[in-house]
């Protein structure tokens, strides 16, 4: 994790999939209070300390050249300035990702709540393999609502902020009234820092905005109807 990798891992593996539902995760089984019980039980057993498979979803990157740029899908679609997206907290993956000179990925993800995969029992391909986060997203505002999209990251910044995400969630359960809310909702922003060697370099910030349940953001209450107007009596001539 502490050395920048020699190849960009924010390429594109998906295709384009514009899903239209609101919800954030799947149906849950089990009831929504046993599901939440076991996402709490396997986030407090996350080790962050040491932290530096393809889901078929498009693939939200950071381009770190030029001003730094939130992109996704394989048109390498801009992100709307100001989009709110909610991050799925039952989607946390980390493990390792290697690329070959054709720049193809070869991934070993797990959930966060298992043991992160040993580098060194990794098949030797002639590359070395890289740290590596990723988690599901969807936009909730915006153009692009609907969108689900899948974040993985392997720099240092990328996977700094994915771990501030899970320490938020965690953080929520421990203060115990979070409602069932425990779904970030996030903005796309970012950041830079001055490297002496490499000039001015950007990085990915996911900052929370608010929180909503696994289900979606609660639907927008329907507009009242207005009064009836009253028509005006016409006056009788004489």
């Amino acid at each position: 994790m502490n050395q920048t990798p020699k190849h960009n891992p924010d390429r594109d593996r998906g295709p384009d999939n514009d899903n239209n539902e609101r919800a954030v995760a799947p149906a849950l089984t089990g009831g929504a209070l046993t599901s939440l019980k076991a996402l709490e039980t396997a986030l407090s057993g996350v080790d962050m300390s040491s932290v530096a498979g393809r889901s078929g979803l498009p693939m939200l990157q950071f381009k770190r050249e030029g001003s730094g740029t939130w992109l996704f899908g394989q048109k390498k679609n801009v992100v709307e300035d100001n989009s709110l997206w909610g991050v799925n907290p039952l989607t946390f993956r980390w493990g390792y990702v290697c690329f070959s000179n054709d720049n193809k990925a070869l991934e070993r993800l797990v959930p966060v709540n298992q043991p992160k995969p040993e580098v060194t029992e990794l098949p030797d391909r002639g590359f070395p393999w890289q740290e590596q986060m990723t988690v599901n997203m969807k936009c909730v505002s915006g153009a692009d609502a609907g969108l689900e999209v899948v974040f993985k990251t392997a720099t240092d910044g990328g996977i700094k902020a994915i771990a501030g995400l899970i320490d938020a969630v965690r953080d929520r359960f421990n203060g115990g009234e979070h409602g069932g809310k425990v779904v970030p909702i996030v903005r796309l922003e970012k950041d830079s820092y001055q490297n002496p060697q490499y000039g001015r370099i950007w990085v990915p910030v996911l900052p929370i905005i608010d929180w909503m349940s696994l289900d979606g953001p609660v639907p927008a209450p329907a507009p009242a109807s207005p009064p009836p107007t009253e028509q005006p009596r016409r006056r009788r001539v004489g």
